[in-house]
């Protein structure tokens, strides 16, 4: 069963990374994806290698310490992703530190390694059970503590693509991607407890590092089909206009250091009102708070500080109300006597069934079916 896993693995790995590595246009979060890829079918490549063709390594602490960095990618992917202006910092290889340190050690060991000496951290043959098992801590702390903090990037994205955007989808939303990320830390986790139990309770007849492998060939499947399609977040606009960089450290409590005053918040909105009943931008389905910006002249974190205190509402509440009120109004027209709701619902600016039903029950407290119960029965004569 592992070197069916390895092979497959190690072929939808490169496989999956030469066609990350080839997306047009290349986003530096397709960069970080593609080393992830090849660096996962050098790993499988290695332990096939190890299984098949050599007893004993002479120099293993490479393999061995090769998924920490797994945890910084993963990291770096999706923050890459889910930024507006993503670039590459030199201390963003601070989250490679722990792994090029015990790549050091790796040569530091590697005469005495050959001799098979006890001495040797993580020895792969005959290791001591303290050995092995801080080597699988390290490594579970690491998949752990990135996990964490990938958990705390999503929970920020989902509450800022609110004040971004009127609509959901899996592009920005990113929920097939918080999916991989959770089956991941399980084959780590499930991997992790076997090695316990193969270490200080009873020796299992395979190598618990088969979850691991299970879930990086999964999540290379994945990868090869969503991260292909997955394009950037953010729309990118001319230099000078108005970003999101910069944006975020005036949006401060209370706004200290805007310098709006109240009467130019509610100028602000009355011009926001006045376009909005004019040409009706929410009418678009994939309305985002940059386009009404552009189109008003307005900076983004103004138009978003005026929502939030004149009117006490996110972008995508105040889009959605109008959508929901355009859907009512619609359906007491009659030429919509002959639409589903469903329809109705896309003809007034929602892009989805889902998003439609949570938004419309949200708003007016029942569901569509129950509202279209109430409005034909109000129709019927007494």
């Amino acid at each position: 069963m592992e070197q069916s896993v390895l092979y497959i693995g190690a072929v939808q790995s490169l496989f999956a990374g030469v066609v990350i590595a080839n997306k047009r246009p290349q986003l530096i979060a397709d960069r970080y994806l593609a080393a992830w890829l090849f660096i996962i079918a050098f790993e499988m490549i290695l332990a096939l290698v190890k299984l098949n063709f050599l007893n004993y390594l002479p120099y293993q602490l490479p393999f061995l310490v090769v998924p920490f960095v797994y945890g910084p990618l993963l990291f770096l992917y999706i923050n890459s992703l889910i930024s507006e202006n993503p670039r590459f910092r030199w201390t963003d290889i601070l989250h490679f530190l722990p792994f090029l340190i015990l790549f050091g050690i790796a040569f530091f060991f590697k005469d005495i390694q050959g001799q098979e000496s006890p001495t040797v951290p993580f020895p792969d043959d005959n290791p001591s059970w303290f050995a092995k098992s801080i080597y699988n801590i390290l490594i579970f702390t690491s998949i752990t503590a990135y996990s964490f903090l990938v958990l705390v990037l999503f929970f920020r994205h989902r509450k800022r693509i609110k004040e971004q955007f009127s609509f959901k989808s899996s592009r920005i939303t990113l929920t097939w991607l918080l999916f991989i990320t959770l089956t991941i830390y399980f084959s780590y986790f499930l991997s992790f407890v076997v090695s316990g139990i193969n270490i200080f309770v009873i020796k299992v007849p395979f190598d618990p590092k088969v979850f691991t492998y299970i879930g990086l060939t999964l999540f290379s499947f994945a990868f090869s089909f969503y991260g292909y399609q997955q394009a950037a977040i953010y729309n990118r606009y001319p230099e000078g206009f108005p970003s999101m960089l910069g944006e975020h450290k005036e949006e401060q409590p209370k706004y200290a250091r805007s310098g709006l005053s109240d009467v130019n918040l509610k100028k602000i909105i009355d011009k926001l009102e006045k376009i909005m009943q004019s040409e009706k931008l929410y009418l678009q389905p994939e309305l985002s708070l940059a386009d009404v910006s552009k189109r008003l002249g307005i900076p983004r974190h103004h138009l978003t500080q005026a929502l939030n205190i004149q009117i006490g509402k996110n972008f995508y509440t105040y889009i959605n109300e109008y959508r929901v009120k355009a859907v009512i109004d619609n359906l007491k027209k009659p030429e919509y006597r002959n639409y589903t709701v469903l329809a109705v619902a896309f003809d007034s600016g929602f892009n989805s069934k889902s998003t439609f039903n949570s938004v419309f029950k949200k708003i007016t407290g029942m569901t569509p079916s129950d509202f279209i119960k109430q409005l034909e029965s109000a129709k019927q004569p007494d």
